[in-house]
């Protein structure tokens, strides 16, 4: 940890809204909004398949619009864009509160969705990678702890306000505490941001000469179109999209996992603290291993964990399962979350990454929302989510393969 220290003293600032921005990023994520969706579907008289429809269909709509709005990290301030996205976010909670009928619920959720789980957390893991070159494995593993934190937090804070004052009051509560925390911590930990910006440019100049380091000007910083026709990235895609295309739909049909297995759902809920530590723990040391040996050559190994817990899920029934399934878990996604960001910065640069990331994570929200009504359409064909693990198990071991197939490629061809 000491590795970390000179880093926190020179970019705490930076570091923190990172921080901020993927904790912040949470009011959009399923685990949250899933928190409220029964109360709502009752009141709204909303069947399960009506609510996942609605859902489903922000959540592609979002991706879609992520294609043109992911790309103004790139074009506007980034004190600009994070008071726009915080207002969104804001209005996402009041229109949830007020919602009363399907139509404002859609826009609700669009709004939550986009600013939230899209637009947030991108920003947030953006800036950190394109104005901190020389620690991005660090700046990450710190960045994306703010997930982790919200995911430890959040649910009980939550429950609380739920179960106290129902599921409109709580999300009045949570726009007004957003938008009195967020645009004064955005003020403050951004006041210098001009003066990084324009360091940064001057770093992309053919004449600027850092000491010990190579020139950001002499790697290539690839467009959006450039990137999307280099064949390799295909081969590296089935690995960035496995943890939050498998994660997201066997957590959206938890309850049914749970009831498959004869597990409880409070031994289950409790066990998202144990996640919660291990994704943080592992975040830190995925963090170091990005510094001294970069985040494509890990990329082949980063999902193994993912696979082994998948295995884990479809082969066993007992309650050490569920606690073995939350540990990997926990390991894959601390890797997954540090090492994602850093891996496009690597192979495409920083001058674009804002439209380079947009359509990776537009691909990536796409999934969060396909993935859930996939899984749902194979349990009401009578497919076990057991059957299902093994299944996703079997594309994970397919899609380290071929990332390992592209990392030796690319050193082939030196891509």
């Amino acid at each position: 940890m000491k590795s970390f220290v000179p880093l926190v003293r020179r970019e705490w600032r930076l570091l923190l809204f990172g921080f901020l921005m993927t904790f912040g990023s949470s009011y959009g994520q399923t685990f949250f909004i899933a928190l409220f969706s029964g109360d709502i579907r009752e009141e709204l008289h909303l069947d399960h398949s009506e609510f996942g429809l609605l859902y489903s269909s922000a959540t592609l709509t979002s991706a879609f619009l992520l294609l043109w709005t992911g790309s103004l990290i790139d074009r506007w301030d980034l004190r600009r864009v994070s008071y726009l996205i915080v207002l969104g976010l804001g209005a996402g909670c009041f229109l949830a509160g007020l919602a009363a009928g399907p139509m404002l619920l859609f826009f609700a959720f669009l709004l939550l969705r986009h600013a939230g789980q899209a637009l947030m957390s991108m920003v947030g893991l953006t800036s950190i990678v394109r104005y901190i070159p020389d620690g991005r494995g660090k700046a990450s593993a710190i960045a994306t702890s703010g997930f982790a934190v919200a995911e430890a937090l959040l649910p009980l804070l939550a429950v609380a306000l739920l179960a106290a004052w129902g599921w409109r009051q709580s999300f009045f509560a949570w726009g007004i505490a957003l938008l009195l925390v967020m645009p004064p911590l955005v003020w403050l930990l951004l006041r210098d941001h001009g003066h990084r910006h324009a360091r940064y440019l001057d770093t992309l100049q053919p004449d600027y000469r850092p000491e010990n380091q190579q020139n950001p000007a002499t790697r290539r910083q690839w467009t959006r179109a450039e990137m999307l026709r280099d064949p390799l990235l295909y081969l590296f895609l089935p690995s960035l999209m496995a943890q939050p295309l498998l994660f997201t739909g066997f957590m959206f049909h938890q309850v049914q996992l749970v009831d498959e297995k004869g597990w409880t759902l409070s031994f289950w809920a409790g066990l998202y603290v144990l996640y919660a530590v291990v994704s943080s723990a592992v975040k830190f040391a995925a963090g170091l291993m990005i510094d001294r040996f970069s985040a494509q050559p890990l990329l082949p190994f980063m999902i193994l964990p993912l696979g082994a817990s998948l295995l884990l899920l479809g082969l066993v029934n007992a309650a050490w399962a569920a606690v073995g399934f939350m540990l990997l878990i926990g390991v894959s996604t601390g890797l997954y979350t540090t090492m994602a960001s850093p891996f496009y910065a690597e192979r495409y640069g920083t001058l674009h990454l804002g439209a380079i990331k947009s359509v990776t994570t537009a691909l990536m929200v796409c999934a969060t929302a396909i993935t859930p009504v996939v899984m749902g359409w194979g349990l009401d064909a009578g497919v076990t989510l057991s059957t299902m693990a093994l299944a996703a198990a079997a594309y994970v071991a397919l899609a380290s393969a071929l990332a390992g197939v592209g990392c030796r490629r690319d050193t082939r061809i030196g891509a």
